[in-house]
């Protein structure tokens, strides 16, 4: 027997997926509350903790920038000892994640002209940088020096992650994943 919770957990998640599909096809400024609920078959109720659609774009960006983290950190936790190791397990699952579910893409890139989306993205992409530097503690390249090369080689690979989702370009998953592990190699490297 389904409670009451678990009815407003489906009809939040759904509506937050109406939301996403809504941000994919127009831009965060098409996220609508209203026409969102009815996308998704829930009722108007379902709208309440949002006031506008820049509250539910917001939402839907944390959706999917927590669950990134949570299969990303799970991946590193994971991997090898190797700080490579754990570069190349946190882009996998990173790739795995926008693999399962290629709209998810729009909280990478989709946040200019909405300053709380600018917000949220500057602060994912700080926690991402430094998750990805983070296994560099002690080596020859300064901690703000780190923090730099792990923003750059953000930049870098939500560039190859669009042209690995672009039908037209012939970049592959396989090609987009290798030369990311080689970009933050290369800029990590006290070579």
């Amino acid at each position: 027997m389904m409670t009451v919770m678990d009815a407003a957990e489906r009809d939040r998640d759904a509506l937050l997926d109406a939301a996403l599909q809504q941000w994919a096809d127009g831009g965060w400024a098409a996220v609508d509350p209203v026409s969102a609920a009815e996308r998704a078959g829930v009722g108007a109720g379902s709208t309440r903790e949002f006031g506008s659609g820049v509250d539910l774009a917001c939402a839907v960006f944390d959706q999917v920038v927590d669950e990134r983290a949570a299969v990303t950190l799970s991946a590193v936790e994971q991997a090898g000892p190797s700080i490579m190791a754990k570069v190349r397990a946190a882009l996998e699952a990173f790739f795995d994640n926008v693999d399962e579910d290629p709209r998810r893409v729009v909280a990478l890139v989709d946040a200019v002209g909405c300053p709380p989306l600018v917000a949220r993205r500057r602060s994912a992409n700080r926690g991402f940088a430094e998750l990805m530097t983070s296994g560099h503690a002690g080596s020859r390249i300064e901690p703000d020096d780190l923090r730099v090369a792990g923003h750059f080689c953000l930049g870098g690979l939500t560039e190859i992650i669009l042209a690995w989702l672009d039908p037209d370009s012939p970049v592959t998953r396989s090609q987009a994943l290798e030369h990311g592990v080689r970009l933050y190699e290369s800029c990590m490297s006290t070579r």
